[in-house]
């Protein structure tokens, strides 16, 4: 199978008691190679993020300033994505994931040119994040719908359990070198590695055979956006499954926004010690998705997502206690694999609650959801940190996993056969 033969996604073989293995998406060639390159970019986006957070710190040291990184980035999900989920659906992925590819690469070759020569402030960087963000929920949608055209329905939980493994080892394995060569070389060396990767991505789709896209020559581009609204507001499991995504990552996002003013006011450290605690989230976030294979088939996702809360809520106050950097590694370990399991767990229910004609605007919807969470996240974490104090900001978000977890517990995790295509 090949990347031109997005429209006609292989069968599923008849049901059966026993999951595949964790690894059987990599027998397709494919999905193998577009995984290798996936794993090159996220090792390099991960840099990127430190390199943005802590360039961010030395510009300005308000944690206000630092939500507004993270939030830069995620609200372009917000008004793109389901734009972009549409030209996934009605346009050529190949081209697509080519073009942005490219672009992103010229974005982050800007940066590094621009924090080498120091003509960087606080707002240009924002402006860079905001265009990276912009990038990135204009790319997703299709790279999620790529993924599911290369796999079997059947493997599709493998098949993204494996692009959490990948993302988590970038996590694990791009802080330690940024940490290096931010103290080395400072982030211009982060933000040229980022560009690198974007061009291994954009490797993978050059020269592909343009597919058949006539199946979706019927709906134009507004009557197509307007059937992915209505599909997330009258599909009631759907709505509910972003509905609690939305919650959970408001106040379980927050450690991931403050996690630079950890390690610099908290622990007293530099570069290094933020790249070791996000290290030690994705040695976590890797045990979490190898373990998750193991456990899918035996509870349900709801049980995966309250065990998951249950962990964050206890990293998040072990956090604000920690008094050296050792165990504040150990309250990132727990954090990793809580939020590994938990967001694999909404992100594989989601998908397998979408009809074929609207993976694009689906896996939109979702990123859509996942980056106002990131956003909120990002923004009242960092004023409630700025206000009351870094320990409170922690303590009150790991309550608020909790507590929002109990209130949504009633939206059903469970998915089923997707409804028709008709």
């Amino acid at each position: 199978m090949s990347l031109s033969d997005l429209s006609h996604p292989p069968p599923s073989p008849p049901a059966t008691a026993v999951p595949a293995p964790l690894w059987a998406p990599l027998k397709i060639t494919e999905f193998r190679k577009l995984y290798g390159a996936l794993f090159i970019t996220m090792v390099g986006g991960w840099m990127n993020g430190i390199g943005c957070s802590w360039l961010m710190t030395s510009l300005d040291s308000s944690a206000i300033m630092l939500g507004l990184v993270q939030a830069s980035f995620m609200l372009p999900g917000i008004f793109l994505s389901l734009p972009a989920g549409v030209l996934a659906d009605k346009t050529d992925r190949r081209r697509l994931i080519l073009i942005l590819s490219v672009v992103m690469m010229a974005v982050s070759i800007n940066l590094a040119v621009m924090a080498y020569v120091g003509w960087i402030g606080p707002w240009s960087l924002l402006a860079h994040t905001l265009a990276m963000g912009s990038i990135f929920a204009l790319q997703s949608p299709a790279m999620l719908s790529v993924i599911q055209d290369l796999v079997r329905r059947d493997l599709l939980p493998q098949a993204l359990t494996l692009n959490s493994i990948s993302l988590n080892v970038g996590r694990s394995i791009g802080p330690v070198i940024a940490g290096v060569l931010i103290s080395s070389f400072g982030a211009a060396a982060a933000f040229f590695v980022n560009s690198i990767g974007y061009a291994a991505l954009a490797s993978v789709f050059v020269g592909r055979r343009k597919p058949d896209l006539r199946q979706h020559a019927r709906e134009t581009f507004m009557t197509a956006l307007l059937n992915g609204l209505r599909f997330a507001f009258t599909e009631k499991r759907f709505r509910g499954m972003l509905i609690r995504l939305l919650l959970f990552l408001t106040c379980g996002s927050a450690l991931l926004t403050l996690m630079p003013l950890v390690a610099k006011d908290m622990l007293g450290g530099g570069p290094g010690t933020f790249g070791t605690l996000v290290t030690w989230v994705g040695i976590g976030a890797v045990i979490a998705a190898f373990g998750r294979g193991r456990l899918a088939s035996r509870i349900t996702p709801e049980i995966h997502v309250h065990i998951s809360v249950v962990i964050a809520t206890l990293s998040y106050v072990g956090l604000s206690f920690a008094e050296n950097l050792s165990q504040a590694c150990m309250a990132a370990f727990f954090y990793g694999l809580a939020w590994t399991n938990a967001t694999i767990t909404y992100q594989v229910a989601t998908q397998l609650s979408l009809p074929n004609t609207m993976r694009g605007r689906g896996a939109s919807l979702f990123i859509m959801t996942f980056g106002a969470g990131m956003m909120f996240g990002g923004l009242i974490w960092g004023f409630v940190a700025d206000l009351a104090g870094m320990k409170i900001a922690l303590i009150s978000a790991g309550i608020g996993t909790l507590i929002l977890n109990v209130l949504t517990a009633g939206f059903s995790l469970r998915y089923a056969e997707p409804p028709s295509d008709s």
